[in-house]
């Protein structure tokens, strides 16, 4: 007999945060959600503070077999009302999908039943961003062939866009900011932004995003850190701000003990010489991310 696709419930909790745990760590090592991590995603996403207040209805569906829950997925239906953007009005949204390398029959009949409560809510597409809430987990990764294979056996289109999410260790990198450069400390959009002058000129800024703690339950000497925002004012410049940069970011992120700091590179956002700028920095590649999974309803 099938595999019976069914509502999330809350004797789920902990079979589920396992599963998604394991997806997590095929993408970033040395994270570990909680199941409150992953039940606070399935209620509401307070960061999200634009996409979020459009979602009109969630709903996670699971699959459970004799061994517990080998696949599930976070679905997200948007309002149709005016204030909603036009990408996401009258949308539906794979939130996240998980599932078992052993399961695909179960996946496929997880996706089957995504698609038929998509149609009942009367949404016009389809999309499948896949967020989980930890950093690098997003879109479909390049380490987890087997969640790209279930969306384009059930119809999605090939992907649009891929992201490059690079790790570098604190130690490693820029350690001594050039003679002439001055630095400064503020609040910014996403976090702390450092911010590198020359003579009063600002020439460009870092922000650090620090991990959310109720995310994780590795140690702080283990933290992970993110760049949100890194700006460089006249790419001209680029090769020398951009090492200062991050020099300044990885002495402040020492001070509170983070060790490692994950950065992103888009060819279709990014200048192509930052990514060279970042490897020569002391970052590596991490992992690609596939973005722009679509399907019509």
């Amino acid at each position: 007999m099938p595999a019976a696709v069914r509502p999330f419930e809350r004797r789920d909790r902990d079979q589920l945060t396992a599963l998604v745990n394991l997806h997590v760590a095929a993408v970033i090592p040395g994270i570990t959600l909680s199941v409150n991590a992953v039940l606070g995603q399935l209620d509401r996403e307070p960061q999200e503070t634009i996409v979020d207040p459009w979602v009109a209805e969630r709903c996670c569906l699971v699959v459970e077999r004799q061994d517990g829950i080998a696949a599930a997925a976070l679905l997200h239906r948007f309002r149709a009302d005016e204030d909603v953007s036009d990408s996401y009005r009258g949308t539906g949204e794979i939130r996240w999908l998980v599932c078992a390398t052993d399961a695909v029959d179960e996946g496929s009949r997880l996706l089957e039943t995504v698609l038929e409560r998509m149609r009942a809510w009367r949404v016009r597409s389809v999309g499948a961003d896949c967020v989980l809430p930890a950093l690098a987990c997003y879109g479909i990764p390049i380490t987890l062939p087997h969640l790209r294979r279930l969306l384009v056996s059930a119809g999605f289109s090939e992907p649009t866009r891929t992201e490059l999410v690079l790790a570098a260790k604190c130690e490693d990198l820029p350690g001594q900011i050039m003679d002439g450069l001055e630095t400064s400390r503020t609040l910014g959009l996403l976090g702390a932004r450092v911010t590198l002058s020359r003579t009063g000129t600002e020439l460009g800024f870092i922000e650090i995003c620090d991990q959310p703690a109720e995310m994780a339950r590795s140690s702080i000497a283990q933290r992970w850190a993110d760049v949100g925002n890194l700006v460089v004012h006249d790419e001209a410049d680029a090769a020398k701000v951009v090492p200062a940069l991050l020099s300044a970011g990885a002495d402040w992120m020492r001070l509170g003990g983070i060790a490692r700091l994950i950065a992103y590179w888009a060819d279709d956002v990014d200048p192509a010489e930052r990514l060279a700028q970042l490897k020569l920095a002391g970052f590596k590649v991490l992992v690609s991310n596939e973005r722009g999974f679509m399907r019509q309803i």
